[in-house]
């Protein structure tokens, strides 16, 4: 009978990205400030914001932060779309909310 070898047989190697995901994480903490900033500027900084939010939607995905990555492309989406003002702080609060989740 075969039997699936155990972790302590076969250890996972390290993950190779673990410290990318490190380096994302920080850098997700100094863009939440910019964020806070933009919010507080809304509306206005348009070309700041969609920066923010393109940079952050591409890097979360890539380093497994999906929700992240959602929340910045709906804002992108929304600020290319040029939506009201209440979409996009609706969309700019469920970013920072959620980059804060994850932070914590």
């Amino acid at each position: 009978m075969n039997t699936p070898p155990t972790s302590q047989e076969h250890p996972i190697p390290n993950d190779p990205f673990a410290p990318l995901r490190q380096r994302f994480l920080a850098r997700c903490a100094d863009q939440l400030g910019e964020l806070q900033a933009v919010r507080e500027a809304l509306p206005g900084s348009d070309d700041t914001l969609v920066r923010l939010a393109h940079s952050l939607a591409g890097a979360a995905g890539t380093f497994g932060f999906a929700e992240i990555s959602v929340r910045a492309s709906e804002l992108e989406t929304l600020l290319i779309e040029q939506a009201d003002g209440g979409s996009v702080r609706a969309a700019l609060d469920a970013l920072i909310a959620e980059i804060e989740r994850t932070l914590a």
